[in-house]
């Protein structure tokens, strides 16, 4: 704690100054200057001799009428006064000493209760799952959506999609609460996207989100092929590289992801999602730096487009699919134990993975140029290129059957009536997922490039469930619960309903 009090001269006698008159006190935490007016110096009438007409220090002096002033007293009266005064001020520093400490002991207080508090509701652990299911692999296709785009419109796109996305997962989380709070169906009716269509559409509306929800998770396991088909080569020499095809490429990865498909149990696996995580971020960091050291200015910006309108159905769906993921908030959701706090805790992490995203896409796009890979850690170079390059690889190849996980149970559910008491015999099981995985190699091979596919992705299947659906749900919700809609969502609606189309035609 430091504290410097001044006393200014209002609050001392206006007498003479002297060499004399002017005392510095010190104490061990305050360093203060006090103003002493020596006996000597104070107006001394008949009736009290060694009167202070001023001061909270010298006014025990001016309660004695009987002090006598002599001669060779001065000193001492001096003397006496100073003792006082240092008494006072100690006993002051003291009180403000304990004052500071118990502001300071209840700042603490108030910060560690906060942060307890954000713990207690699963706030902030919201947030850091929602921040790694909008990172993955999709992330290192920002820059060469930025190629392709422009600076200004790749950015007007990031940013629309972000709050269109906040809004739309509002009124999904809006229709939770209005079939919940009218009877009309139990929280765990409506505790999955799936369970919320079904409420609100019946069971078309189920089956039409199941089979949006298996035609995404295909799309990102046709992405995550090619992603790490294509990191894998970019590890070896150039001139070995350039010998390698995709069918090469994709068909050396397919036996190991198809492996990992039979996978069923998910115990044990869900921990190499944070590391998976870790890596994601390690390697957006590398890249980013790498391709900083590369900038020029300003002919590097100037090689990249400001706005290229027509390559907009390219690009669109690789941004989309950052935010376009309501899909996977709903287990985010159900997992805080104070579930109204998850649309704050979603909105910080859209927000902060905006920027995050924006930056990462921009610099890279303008280190590396406008012919940057599709899939951006390919452009690094040496051994810490090689190290993150294959560390991504391994950790995005274990995430896969936590990602694909729901949608091999919706095809398996097929072959069962979709009766979830009963559980598809083995064989078969393996038999729907390695037809999946089979599929998804066999068009991996027939699309160009990793953002492709996101492209189609993102912006056909990802606009549908983020962009269309949730307007729609919270209208069929409200009127089932015999609830009407704010003037505002009454004008959101049809609006968000409309967008959302358009941007599925134009991808």
């Amino acid at each position: 704690i430091s504290s410097g009090i001044h006393r200014t001269s209002e609050e001392h006698i206006n007498t003479r100054t002297h060499t004399n008159t002017y005392k510095m006190m010190q104490t061990n935490t305050f360093s203060q200057r006090v103003h002493v007016s020596s006996c000597s110096q104070l107006r001394v009438n008949r009736r009290s001799p060694c009167a202070a007409s001023a001061g909270s220090a010298t006014r025990a002096c001016a309660r004695k009428p009987r002090c006598v002033f002599q001669p060779n007293s001065t000193q001492q009266c001096e003397h006496k006064q100073q003792q006082k005064m240092m008494m006072m001020m100690i006993i002051n520093d003291k009180s403000k000493i304990k004052e500071s400490t118990k502001r300071i002991a209840v700042c603490s207080a108030t910060t560690a209760a906060a942060a307890d508090a954000a713990d207690a509701s699963g706030e902030n652990a919201a947030v850091v799952n929602t921040i790694k299911a909008i990172f993955g692999a999709g992330g290192f296709a920002l820059p060469w959506a930025f190629a392709q785009g422009g600076t200004v419109l790749v950015t007007a796109c990031l940013l629309s999609s972000l709050v269109l996305s906040m809004e739309t997962l509002r009124m999904l989380v809006a229709a939770q609460d209005v079939v919940v709070s009218n009877n009309t169906a139990s929280e765990s009716d409506v505790s999955t996207y799936a369970g919320l269509t079904k409420v609100a559409l019946g069971a078309f509306g189920e089956n039409l989100n199941k089979t949006l929800n298996v035609v995404t998770c295909f799309g990102i396991t046709v992405s995550y092929l090619l992603f790490i088909s294509e990191t894998a080569v970019a590890m070896f020499p150039a001139a070995t590289a350039a010998t390698i095809t995709k069918v090469q490429a994709v068909s050396a990865i397919t036996p190991l992801v198809l492996g990992l498909s039979w996978i069923r149990n998910m115990a044990g696996v869900n921990i190499i999602s944070l590391v998976g995580t870790c890596s994601v971020a390690l390697g957006m960091l590398v890249c980013a730096v790498s391709a900083a050291t590369k900038i020029s200015m300003p002919a590097s910006l100037a090689a990249i487009p400001v706005a290229n309108v027509a390559a907009f159905p390219g690009f669109f769906g690789t941004v989309a699919f950052l935010f376009f993921i309501h899909f996977t908030l709903f287990g985010i959701q159900q997992g805080m134990p104070q579930k109204e706090k998850f649309l704050g805790a979603a909105s910080k992490a859209f927000v902060l993975s905006a920027i995050v995203g924006g930056l990462f896409g921009i610099i890279c796009a303008v280190g590396f140029g406008p012919n940057v890979s599709s899939v951006v850690i390919t452009m690094l170079e040496g051994p810490i290129g090689v190290f993150v390059k294959g560390l991504l690889c391994v950790n995005l190849l274990f995430t896969f059957p936590i990602m694909a996980q729901s949608a091999l149970v919706v095809c398996e559910s097929v072959f069962t009536n979709n009766d979830p008491a009963k559980e598809l015999a083995k064989l078969p099981a393996l038999i729907v997922r390695s037809a999946f995985v089979l599929f998804a190699a066999l068009c991996a091979t027939l699309i160009p490039n990793f953002g492709a596919v996101l492209g189609y992705v993102g912006g056909v299947c990802c606009c549908a469930m983020t962009l269309v659906l949730p307007p729609v749900i919270l209208d069929k919700c409200s009127k089932k619960a015999g609830q009407a809609l704010s003037s505002a969502d009454k004008l959101k609606i049809p609006a968000l309903t409309l967008i959302g189309v358009v941007c599925m035609i134009l991808s």
